[in-house]
């Protein structure tokens, strides 16, 4: 058994400062859109310094950070240091990240800690009730640190300045899954960094072409590809319904819908598409499963809704929204308030499903899904045949281990318990129904984003209910692990504090 002292925290925090330092640089590329709008400063000047100083101070303290981690930084660090790492890494960015929203005056503390959080962590969520008023920084800001979370501002760091070996693919597995691209891990990282890119543009300039603004297609291409779910518009991807004609409004949705789900595959499949090896998508079991669920799921909810709207426009949000919930998105093109409520109960089972193992959505993801399903299948017929029979588990010819499995297992079950408990803590906080509780809670530890409730409700939560979801989305990017290792970490400095005997188990 691994033991967790209270230095292991130590040795974790040593391990943030070159993220820190990459962070530091980060925070100040919105810059560029402050000098932009110097225009809109003009009549209060110092509007123009606050927003400069808004994002000069998180990156000085970024980088304050990474010269203080240098005093605990290792060489031989381990598997748990990098755990630590990490789950330190996913609380302190986005607690520096909340400062340009602070010192903008743009939200509270609290609601500026839970917009930096859904950012970094994809998820989606807003505490931002009018995004168009908001100035252009700010804006980029926002889709920015999305972009940089779907692929973790770790992997970024990795690519930039991290060193090779095993160590940098440790942190790299923790992002984006174990899967190389290449035999090297920096050029695993740089290629992964370039696929990003190059959809990243294409998104862009497909958005550019069917009318948007290009300030509004580089960000809803930053946060589609990211499976974020941030728009620069209070109605989300609905406000193109309501300037454009309706063909115009169908092809960006459709866009978008067809990135959120390039966003919700793996690298490495998108790796081998432009080698050429096309054989890989259409061979690849997660991806028959992602349109099977997206194919069966919509068919099950337009039969269970009631006609409120043309059968055109039914079918068009079904299909948008079970996208966006099972590639853990959260754009919406429609209130998802007046959902019935096993209309809202698939949308919950998607969001825990998430999108394929190795690409940037949330949830357990499907491949975990499938070693679910075919361990119950195993169990079965080990009951049904004889003994003497011997089965193994497989997934595209590969054999899953006992470890790996008892490994999903647990963290399937983990993942629910952690929700049914912080849907009771969000119902007890708050007046929503315990079915509007849990599809929050789900849609903020998949890091989702999709809101279940009335707006009214939601910008009026208490600072409690929002920051558990906070901690939710938190919890989930880190997909559980690294948090109990912080928490045993924490518990032990108490027993030592306390000089209770550490014993080893027999």
């Amino acid at each position: 058994m691994v033991r967790l002292r209270a230095k292991d925290i130590l040795y974790g925090f040593g391990e943030v400062g070159e993220i820190c330092k990459v962070a530091a640089y980060l925070f100040l590329l919105p810059i560029i859109f402050t000098f932009l709008e110097i225009r809109r400063y003009l009549p209060d000047i110092h509007e123009f310094f606050l927003h400069l100083i808004a994002f000069i101070i998180p990156s000085l303290v970024s980088y304050l950070l990474y010269k203080i981690s240098k005093r605990f930084k290792r060489d031989d660090i381990k598997l748990k240091h990098i755990l630590i790492a990490v789950g330190i890494i996913w609380l302190l960015i986005p607690l520096i990240g909340s400062l340009p929203f602070i010192i903008t005056g743009t939200l509270s503390p609290v609601k500026a800690f839970f917009e930096s959080m859904s950012g970094w962590t994809t998820t989606g969520m807003t505490m931002i009730q009018h995004p168009q008023d908001l100035p252009k920084d700010i804006l980029f800001f926002r889709g920015l640190i999305q972009w940089i979370g779907g692929i973790g501002v770790v992997a970024l760091a990795l690519a930039i300045f991290m060193r090779e070996g095993t160590v940098a693919m440790k942190y790299y597995s923790s992002e984006v899954g174990k899967q190389k691209l290449k035999p090297s891990t920096r050029s695993t990282i740089n290629e992964t960094w370039k696929i990003y890119l190059i959809y990243t543009l294409a998104c862009t300039l497909l958005l550019i072409i069917l009318g948007m603004t290009p300030f509004d297609a580089l960000l809803h291409s930053f946060t589609a590809l990211s499976t974020g779910g941030f728009s620069t518009h209070e109605e989300s991807v609905a406000y193109y319904r309501a300037i454009f004609p309706v063909y115009q409004s169908f092809m960006i949705e459709l866009v978008l819908i067809i990135f959120m789900i390039i966003g919700a595959t793996s690298f490495l499949i998108h790796f081998n598409i432009f080698k050429g090896n096309f054989d890989t998508l259409l061979k690849n079991i997660e991806f028959k499963y992602l349109f099977i669920l997206i194919f069966l799921v919509s068919l099950i909810i337009l039969i269970l809704s009631p006609n409120q709207t043309s059968a055109f426009d039914e079918i068009r949000d079904i299909i948008f929204h079970v996208t966006s919930a099972i590639t853990c998105t959260g754009f919406s093109t429609a209130p998802l308030e007046n959902w019935s409520e096993p209309s809202l109960a698939l949308l919950i089972f998607l969001m825990y499903i998430g999108g394929i193992y190795g690409s940037t959505s949330g949830g357990i993801k499907l491949l975990r899904f499938i070693a679910i399903l075919k361990t119950i299948e195993y169990m079965i017929t080990r009951i049904a045949l004889p003994k003497t029979i011997v089965r193994a588990i497989k997934i595209q010819e590969k054999t899953l281990e006992m470890e790996e499995i008892f490994e999903i297992l647990i963290l399937a079950i983990l993942y629910i318990s952690f929700a049914f408990l912080g849907s009771i803590i969000l119902a007890a906080l708050t007046n929503f129904s315990f079915l509007s509780s849990m599809f929050l809670v789900f849609s903020a530890m998949s890091n989702v984003g999709l809101i279940s409730v009335p707006s009214d409700m939601w910008f009026s939560m208490q600072d409690s209910a929002i920051i558990t979801l906070a901690m939710l989305m938190w919890i989930g990017r880190l997909e559980i692990f690294p948090v109990l290792i912080i928490i045993m970490s924490i518990f032990s400095f108490k027993i030592k504090k306390r000089k209770i005997p550490f014993r080893r188990p027999l």
